[in-house]
């Protein structure tokens, strides 16, 4: 079973663990990450959660999930993106954009810049397909209810930074 560390609004640990599936107390938080994937090419990559998902199935999303206890959001973040997408990347080219508050969550959202190319990998029962998209293809999804409704304000929230890093890409053309 999936367990999650505490924590309180201001991030400080509680000492203690909660498994996935149970309701959380009010006033603890446990940590989830998004990773967002963009290429040289100026593009983003979104994953396309397994029909079989409970929660938003066949919905197009960037990688995330939870953190599991005893690691950190860093350390949480690689593994999602690894896990989800085949991607192994270097702690040091993710950058941390922000932070969003939910009901009973904060989301980290990181920024992957990725140099070159690379062969996606999906996982099975989580991804079942992979595009990559344009900033204004991305703008569209949303705007049409293509991915994943919880996804859309922690986009929006780091918007701006995915403008740059989209658009500053090396090889960007548009």
């Amino acid at each position: 079973m999936e367990k999650w560390d505490l924590f309180d609004r201001e991030r400080r640990p509680l000492g203690r663990t909660q498994e996935r599936g149970q309701p959380l107390e009010p006033g603890c938080y446990h940590l989830v990450v998004a990773v967002c994937v963009v290429d040289g090419r100026g593009r983003m990559l979104l994953t396309l959660r397994d029909k079989a998902k409970p929660v938003y199935p066949d919905c197009w999303e960037n990688t995330g999930g939870a953190v599991l206890a005893g690691e950190t959001s860093l350390e949480g973040a690689l593994r999602e993106l690894r896990e989800e997408t085949g991607l192994a990347a270097q702690p040091e080219a993710l950058r941390l954009l922000d932070t969003a508050w939910g009901t009973s969550s904060a989301v980290d959202i990181y920024l992957y810049a990725m140099a070159g190319t690379a062969q996606i990998r999906l996982q099975p029962g989580e991804t079942a397909d992979y595009r990559w998209v344009s900033l204004e293809e991305l703008a569209g999804m949303m705007d049409a209810g293509l991915i994943a409704a919880p996804i859309v304000p922690r986009l929006r929230q780091v918007w701006h930074a995915l403008k740059a890093a989209m658009t500053e890409a090396p090889g960007f053309s548009g």
